[in-house]
């Protein structure tokens, strides 16, 4: 049931999405609009992590997924996220930036696992 409120969030989120990126600019939407195109990329990612996190447990596990996989997806979620964030702060080469957005994520992953 979980599955099918993120999927139905996900594909929400990807029209509205699609609609900011071919009808507005990003001097146009502001600070407020920059906030919701990056919020709006994690709750499409978010359903996307979700499918794939559920079929990985459920062929390599052999059980439904639980808590600790949903957050494990909303933690996977963050990466595009966050490599949109590192290009945007100017980092001048994009494996810079790569790098930074997955040992931050693997970071977040690790404290996650601990917890």
């Amino acid at each position: 049931m979980l599955n099918r409120v993120f999927l139905f969030m996900s594909l929400v989120a990807a029209v509205i999405l699609a609609a900011m990126l071919f009808f507005t600019t990003p001097a146009g939407v502001g600070p407020l609009g920059i906030f919701a195109f990056f919020l709006l990329t994690y709750i499409v990612v978010l359903g996307i992590m979700t499918v794939l996190t559920q079929i990985f447990v459920r062929f390599v596990y052999k059980r439904k997924m639980g808590w600790k996989e949903y957050a494990d997806a909303g933690v996977l979620a963050f990466w595009p996220v966050m490599l949109l964030v590192f290009i945007s702060m100017g980092t001048t080469n994009l494996i810079f930036s790569l790098i930074g957005a997955t040992v931050s994520v693997a970071l977040i992953l690790f404290v996650i696992k601990k917890v």
